[in-house]
């Protein structure tokens, strides 16, 4: 995060709602980038067993908990139990925090807008194994983290989610930082739950697809998603993760990103795109051989109720 001094700024307008789960390396640093900075922040915690809660408590936060099903069901449950008073809402993970110049623009601009402007995106700086991960596709990022209160809310989704606002959008263009202390085992586990989510979400997307009841172009905002599902997957499994990592390495520039960036874009373009085919296939096998549905099988696999 930025190092320069205090900017006196007032707080905005603004409610946080940031998710938790055993986050201790991570919260108390993300409180501090935004202490100053929003109106309220309130914690939704999925019953952590560390000790994120005892540092929640050291800070002026509003604690709730509910259980985990996924992020989106999450994020939607805290948008539902809680009564937001503020005018703007903005999301942020326990492991990211404001840069002082995007505080300083929320805090000039944010009264500026038009009413039609009910939502606003801005850019989102990985940092993996001490490196910004600065080509591959990676950055800039836009994502859309601040919104008018009761405009948007986050799409019904297993994985990738977004929020989804009703009216236009602008954009600052600075950043949060995004930078998980973790080591990388535990970054190779927890992408290991998120293949097996993708997975199914994929199998969702393309049920609901051939059931008439979702277009790839009713997909609001968000050009990547759309084009992994029209253009990505219509590469035959286990071969379109090559192309994927090819083409964001060596096309993409993913090799600037010094070594850290081979590890990763070997890790998310190859191994984890690896994992998410094996999952689809496997799932799709039990479909077939028992004869199930979908949502029985993954019942039955996973435990989830979908």
């Amino acid at each position: 995060m930025d190092n320069d001094s205090n900017l006196n700024i007032k707080p905005s307008d603004i409610t946080t709602i940031i998710l938790t789960y055993n986050e201790e390396k991570h919260i108390e640093r993300c409180l501090l980038s935004i202490k100053d900075t929003v109106k309220r922040i309130i914690v939704i915690d999925s019953f952590s067993t560390d000790n994120t809660l005892n540092i929640l408590k050291r800070h002026n936060v509003e604690i709730l908990q509910n259980k985990f099903i996924n992020q989106s069901k999450q994020f939607n449950w805290g948008l539902e139990n809680i009564n937001i008073k503020t005018n703007w809402i903005l999301r942020l993970d326990a492991d990211e925090v404001l840069t002082k110049p995007l505080i300083k623009k929320i805090s000039e601009n944010l009264d500026s807008y038009s009413s039609d402007i009910s939502g606003i995106t801005i850019n989102r700086q990985l940092i993996f194994l001490g490196k910004k991960i600065n080509f591959g596709g990676m950055f800039p990022h836009k994502t859309l983290r601040i919104w008018r209160n009761g405009k948007g809310k986050c799409e019904n989704t297993w994985v990738d989610e977004h929020i989804i606002v009703d009216g236009k959008t602008a954009h600052i263009k600075e950043d949060i930082i995004d930078e998980n202390l973790n080591n990388l085992k535990w970054w190779i586990n927890k992408h290991k739950s998120y293949a097996t989510r993708e997975a199914i979400n994929f199998l969702l997307m393309k049920e609901n697809s051939k059931n008439n009841s979702l277009k790839i172009n009713d997909l609001p905002q968000f050009s990547k998603k759309k084009l992994k599902l029209k253009f990505y997957y219509n590469f035959p499994p286990i071969l379109r993760p090559i192309f994927l990592f090819l083409y964001s390495y060596f096309l993409r520039l993913g090799f600037l990103d010094s070594w850290q960036g081979l590890i990763f874009h070997f890790l998310q373009g190859f191994w984890y795109r690896i994992l998410v085919d094996l999952n689809i296939l496997k799932l799709q096998k039990k479909i077939k051989e028992k004869n199930l549905t979908l949502k029985q099988v993954v019942n039955f696999k996973y435990g989830y109720d979908i």
